[in-house]
């Protein structure tokens, strides 16, 4: 890493492209024409000559060469060699004849460095191969001169390195007045600069030669860039120096000034008086916006507008053309901004010279852009999506007259984008045609400014809406097995409008297409996410066709009814029309040869530093994130490494999305050992030499999400089934790609039923039938479904089977049973026959009349005065009765358990009984001797009624409201980690104030229910391990603690993780805060206890517990802290010493492992062994403290005034513990209930608890809920110490719990169960 290079500066290189005096005019012979000299003069005006590089300046480098001497009159400058592959043209007078061929001889070239010291080499920051190929770009119509003076003029390039990897650069070409004179015997000219004003000397021509001064960034800063070239060409009409000299003095300055991270901080700085302004990416993952976005809508009609876009997404060979070299890359650049977050990664050359046109007949993807002087030979390449931007035309170049084979945007997506775009005038004109005359340039200036933003930001909308409607469903035809991601795309063809399948199909097949699905299956956290849930709160639904109604109940069978992703509070993150919020404003540049004891780079960097500061001290918390960033980079640039990493290490708590992951890497691995041993005693690195477990490697496995399903994206072929027997894990591999069951339990009794559990492996023969009656029977639902009246089904509802045509009580027709009901449909008629809740019986019975006997179903209502519903169903009858019964218990259990997600799996399950009897019809298959005995198998819930496990007891069912499964849909069930209650902020009068229960999983995947209806808002992945704690810490921000050993701070707005606090070196355990809010304390297992301000995310402390090697839980009692260690509680002071201990025994004195414990309010410290169930309540206040009198400890009597070894005064306990004076905690492995003495602290009286240990605690109105390791929860009355109920619970040990006020206590189990439980308190 060089010395004073600016890693996120502005300006990458400045090259200049021309002909000066040092290479003459050579002509430009085109390959394989002949070079020999013809006799006569060579037309001055009509040839093309040779355009060369003039210079190449960087920050601390200057190289020119072409040039012949050396800046004598600058004395800071000094010289070395260096070899460059830029190929320089001989200057004047230095080669005797042209090289055959084009060639050219190769000769040394000056190196010179603005810094006092030139002893080392600087590379430039550009490849070689880029800076070679500019020359041809930067004149792409070649090289001519002029006899009267051109006007200037700009055009835009975007360069591509053999990396891939793109610059962006603005090219300024002005014109320099020579006298040119031919060299005798030769083709070429030799030129000399002369005056305006100066006419020449006889036999000498006054020729005006082109010079190309093109700017480089690594971000499209094309307007910026205008901006900064008009005023170094100010600079070389005026100054008196060479242009050299110009050159390089405007490059240094330029290297200094950093490009603005994302966000809403704006840079600006002067240059000859004129401000320039820098804006920022307004996110990470959107591109710079720095040029207008409506060029393109002033060239193309809406329809051929969308058939670019069509075009581009299909990764169609397109080429534009325009007659305006300028124009190229602008209205290209506008095409991939309007495709976010869709990137083009295919060939890409925005502006083609006259010498690479033939590049169009090139195979493979491509979007290219040539002058509309080559039409003619463009039309002629076959396949060749041609764009007029001056006709606006755009054809296929092989069928001018027919366009059949570009592909159509989808219709009723295009009927969304022209309703938008015909409310928006990309005339200013018209714009302001209503407005009055501004009254000076700059309020004219500034109205043109604020309407080309605004229309830049609706556009940018508009079509970020409209990608959304074409792919918000993507992720519904995904399915994760084995920690790999498939997409299921021949349904996810079949689903769409016919019409559109040929458009989808083609975008299927396309890389860009398969970045897009893989950040929609990692859950990537960007601008389209947040605008797919913003449209989804607003209420935009699908548009109304007459497919989609097939489509919507379809998917209602793969779904829990009346599940709806949804979430409130959706803010239009990064698509604000507003510009940036604030501006930075850089320190004025100064000469280097003015400088006596400090570089300018030095100087420069110093000023910005404290401007930085300045602004970090005063400026508000939320919006220290830029100002870090940008210190951050000045302090590398300085070289002072260390704090540089301090700085960005400082990023991670105030927007995790700016570090810079590559940089921070790159420093680290440049440090010496010294450094490195510093920064590891600064908390920085955190383990071996080996296995630094640094800032950066979190963020790097949190951005990458490293292990976490990422796998191949795999298009699955129906016609690829199985071709071999399968056992087990291969054969739910295969159910869970083709959408037929996620959950393990499920899969495993399909294959049992499948094999009829006489083998463990299944053949392919059976599969595949199975899979052709699953699949026929989903699209007879469907067909179904669409043919019934629209508000026949409820959006609940989908249909689950078809009768054949039968004879009933209401006449002859179809019984259709659905998640709720049971219908009949004869002719265009629908009626009820019963709801599947108001199911009392089924009876099968035989139906017998004078013509014939038959099998029949019996179905009884509890609804008064309704008679049975007979039908006679023949030989469908058995099935019949098992799909009705299993799906009426289902909905039984799921009333009598208080779980809705019952009735899903039952549907679930009806679904594939179905399948599997029909299946059972073919000999091929393995259960067809069998099929009774394998559709009973899947009865699942039938089982569980005739067990009796069909209800819990009524004193459960009295408290207990419902319960919700955070792991639905997923293929294995994960533990609750953690609960946390947020009851919304009221005062911002909008969504936001819906209370939220926050879930953290097992699985480090954090999930938000709506508190009102128990709905899914949101869920994310943020963690690369176990989310183990929840805290709320004001109304704005949602603290996680995880295993991983981060701190993860989530805006309860927009549900991201932004901001990370990284400075723990073990598991997070606990999180707790300050009375009043302001500083939040979080501790790891290792006995690490950390404060942080809850305001600027600063480390405020920390303590170290001594010889703890299990710290789970802390609770604040004024300024100490209650910890909880497995084997003592511990009362220890900001300092870290002890001042108390307690520990738990059992009836022998041997030590109880301590669980969890709780501060309550009346004087009694409550304490839970671990391992015996074993309760224990310490009377930590008492009556004394109350009336102000004596406190005893552990047999120890204090007197007022009085202090023990470790300091703890009477006055000090009194002081600690009016906030919480009663402490509650829980162990784990043996079911005891013990109570102390108030005042000696003996035990006064044990109570056997009936569970193997005590989990979790919490206290509401007098109660103790004292969840155990069995799943039950065991109620206290908090003043007599006795047991008043225990509830069925979970299935599973309890592992969190949380009370929203006092009005709910929500329970959440470990794996086994995975449910959460919502209890009336």
């Amino acid at each position: 890493m060089s010395s004073g290079k600016l890693q996120n500066s502005l300006m990458e290189i400045l090259v200049v492209v021309g002909m000066d005096q040092h290479t003459g005019l050579v002509p430009d012979y085109v390959p394989g024409q002949s070079s020999e000299v013809l006799p006569g003069p060579t037309p001055l005006f009509t040839t093309a000559f040779e355009s060369q590089v003039l210079a190449a300046c960087a920050h601390e480098v200057a190289n020119f060469p072409n040039s012949s001497s050396i800046f004598d009159s600058m004395a800071s400058f000094s010289t070395s060699t260096w070899s460059s592959n830029i190929p320089p043209s001989p200057a004047r007078g230095v080669s005797s004849t042209i090289p055959p061929k084009g060639g050219k001889t190769r000769r040394s070239q000056s190196l010179r460095r603005l810094t006092p010291t030139g002893k080392h080499s600087v590379a430039l920051p550009v490849g070689s191969d880029v800076i070679s190929s500019l020359p041809p770009l930067c004149l792409p119509g070649n090289a001519y001169v002029y006899k009267d003076r051109p006007k200037d003029h700009v055009h835009y390039l975007v360069l591509t390195d053999i990396s891939g990897a793109h610059s962006y650069a603005t090219v300024y070409t002005c014109y320099r007045k020579f006298l040119a004179t031919q060299v005798r015997g030769k083709s070429e000219y030799s030129i000399r600069a002369v005056p305006l004003n100066d006419e020449g000397e006889e036999g000498t021509k006054i020729c005006y030669v082109p010079l190309c001064c093109c700017m480089v960034s690594r971000a499209p800063y094309f307007f910026t860039m205008r901006d900064c070239l008009t005023c170094l060409v100010q600079q070389l009409h005026k100054d008196v120096r060479t242009m050299e000299m110009v050159v390089a003095d405007f490059s240094s300055n330029l290297a200094l000034v950093p490009r603005p991270p994302p966000g809403h901080l704006a840079i600006s700085f002067q240059l000859n008086k004129f401000t320039v302004t820098v804006p920022p990416a307004l996110d990470p993952d959107q591109r710079v916006l720095d040029m207008p976005l409506h060029y393109p809508f002033l060239s193309f009609s809406l329809d051929n507008i969308l058939t670019l876009v069509a075009c581009i997404l299909t990764e169609q060979r397109i080429v534009f053309l325009a007659s305006d070299y300028a124009l190229l890359t602008i209205v290209m650049e506008s095409f991939l901004t309007y495709l976010q977050p869709f990137v083009w990664h295919n060939v890409y050359v925005p502006v083609l010279s006259s010498s690479m046109v033939d590049l169009v007949e090139a195979p493979g993807v491509f979007m290219m852009g040539c002058h509309v002087s080559h039409r003619e030979k463009i039309i002629k390449v076959p396949g060749i999506v041609v764009a007029d931007i001056q006709s606006g035309e755009v054809f296929m170049a092989d069928s001018v007259l027919d366009n059949a084979g570009l592909p159509c945007f989808p219709r009723a997506a295009a009927e969304f984008f022209k309703e938008k775009c015909g409310t928006m005038k990309f005339q200013y004109d018209f714009s302001y045609l209503h407005s009055p005359t501004p009254t000076s340039v700059e309020e004219a200036r500034k109205h043109r400014e604020t309407w080309q933003h605004q229309l830049s930001r609706n556009i940018q909308i508009t079509f970020l809406q409209t990608m959304v409607r074409l792919f918000r469903d993507v992720k519904e035809y995904v399915s994760t097995v084995n920690q790999r991601r498939y997409l299921n795309k021949d349904k996810f063809l079949e689903d769409k409008e016919e019409g559109d399948k040929p458009f989808f199909k083609e975008v299927c097949q396309s890389h860009m297409f398969k970045r897009f699905l893989k950040d929609r299956m990692d859950q990537k956290r960007d601008f389209y996410s947040i605008m797919e849930e913003t449209m989804q709160w607003q209420g935009e639904q699908m548009t109304d066709n007459p497919d989609n109604k097939l489509i919507r109940r379809r998917k209602i069978s793969a779904t829990s009814p009346g599940q709806k992703n949804r979430r409130s509070g959706v803010v239009n993150f990064g698509l604000e029309v507003n510009g940036p919020n604030s501006t930075f404003q850089l320190p004025s540049f100064t000469q280097s040869h003015r400088m006596t004891d400090k570089t300018t780079a030095a100087y420069f960097y110093d000023s910005c530093i404290q401007k930085l500061t300045n602004y970090l001290e005063s400026c508000e918390p939320s919006d220290r994130a830029p100002y870090l960033y940008l210190r951050g980079m000045v302090y590398a640039a300085k070289g002072a490494s260390m704090t540089a990493l301090e700085d960005f290490h400082n990023l991670c708590s105030a927007d995790v999305k700016l570090f810079p992951a590559e940089h921070v890497q790159s420093i680290i691995n440049s440090l010496s050992e010294v450094e490195r041993s510093q920064l590891e005693q600064k908390g920085l690195y955190k383990g071996g030499p080996m296995e630094r477990k640094t800032m950066l490697g979190k963020l790097r496995r949190m951005s990458t999400e490293v292990d976490r399903g990422q796998g191949l994206i795999i298009a699955l072929d129906f016609d690829q089934l199985p071709q071999r027997d399968v056992d087990l894990h291969e054969f739910s591999k295969h159910i869970r790609l083709l959408d037929i069951a996620v959950d393990s339990e499920v899969i495993e009794r399909l294959f049992q039923s499948l094999t009829l559990q006489d083998t463990n492996y299944l053949d392919p023969d059976t599969f595949s039938i199975f899979y052709d009656c699953w699949k026929e029977t989903e699209l007879d639902n469907s067909r179904v479904a669409c043919q019934l009246p629209e508000d026949c089904l409820t959006r609940e509802e989908g249909v689950l089977k078809v009768s054949r045509l039968i004879r009933c009580d209401l006449g002859t027709g179809r019984l259709i049973l659905t998640h709720k009901r049971l219908l009949f449909r004869t002719g265009d008629r629908t009626e009820e026959v019963v709801r599947i809740r108001d199911i009392k019986n089924l009876e099968k019975f035989q139906y017998n009349t004078v013509l014939t006997s038959a099998d029949a179903l019996k179905i009884y209502s509890k609804v008064d005065d309704q008679s049975p519903f007979t039908a006679i169903l023949k030989e469908e009858r058995n099935q019949w009765f098992m799909l009705v019964q299993e799906l009426w218990c289902g909905r039984n259990i799921a009333e009598g358990t208080k779980d809705s997600q019952v009735v899903h799996q039952a549907a679930q399950n009806v679904l594939l009984i179905n399948a599997v009897v029909l299946s059972g019809d073919y000999e091929e298959c393995a259960h067809f001797d069998g099929v009774e005995k394998a559709a009973e198998n899947l009865c699942y819930f039938t089982k569980r009624r005739k067990e009796g496990k069909d209800k819990l007891p009524q004193e459960t069912t009295e408290v207990l409201i419902q319960r919700v499964n955070p792991s639905q849909d997923e293929t294995v069930r994960n533990t609750v980690e953690a609960l946390l209650y947020t009851s919304g902020d009221n005062s911002k009068g909008d969504n936001r104030s819906s209370p939220q229960l926050w879930c953290a999983m097992g699985s480090g995947q954090v999930k938000v229910y709506d508190a009102s209806t128990w709905i899914c808002d949101q869920q994310f992945i943020q963690a690369n391990n176990r989310v183990c704690c929840l805290l709320s810490v004001g109304t704005e921000q949602v603290w996680a603690g995880s295993f991983d050993t981060t701190i993860y701070v989530i805006d309860i707005n927009t549900h991201t993780a932004n901001k990370q606090l990284l400075d723990h070196v073990d598991m997070v355990s606990d999180l707790t805060i300050s009375q009043d809010g302001s500083t939040v304390y979080s501790a790891s297992l290792n006995g690490q206890i950390l404060l942080w301000s809850a305001a600027t995310l600063q480390k405020r402390g920390q303590i170290w517990l001594k010889n703890v090697q299990r710290l789970v839980s802390i609770k604040l009692v004024g300024q100490n802290l209650w910890c909880c260690t497995k084997s003592a509680l511990l009362l220890v002071d900001r300092e870290g010493q002890t001042l108390h201990t307690l520990q738990m025994t059992d009836e022998g004195d041997s030590p109880l492992q301590i669980e969890c414990f709780l501060l309550s309010q009346d004087g009694m410290l409550w304490a839970g062994s671990g391992n015996q169930g074993r309760l224990t309540v310490w009377d930590l206040a008492g009556r004394r403290l109350k009336m102000n009198c004596c406190v005893t400890a552990v047999g120890r009597q204090w007197e007022p005034g009085q202090t023990d070894s470790v300091g703890l005064s009477r006055e000090k306990v009194k002081d600690e513990l009016l906030c919480y004076i009663q402490l509650w905690a829980g162990s784990g492995n043996q079911g005891r209930l013990t109570v102390w003495d108030s005042q000696s602290y003996r035990v006064v009286k044990n109570i056997s608890v009936s569970c193997r240990g005590l989990s979790k605690m919490v206290q509401t109105h007098g109660k103790i809920w004292v969840g155990g390791k069995c799943g039950n929860i065991h109620i206290f009355n908090q003043g007599t110490y006795t047991e008043e109920k225990e509830l069925v619970a979970h299935e599973d040990a309890i592992r969190s719990m949380c009370a929203a006020f006092d009005r709910y206590i929500m329970t959440g189990s470990g794996s086994k169960d995975g449910k959460i439980a919502i209890w009336r308190v």
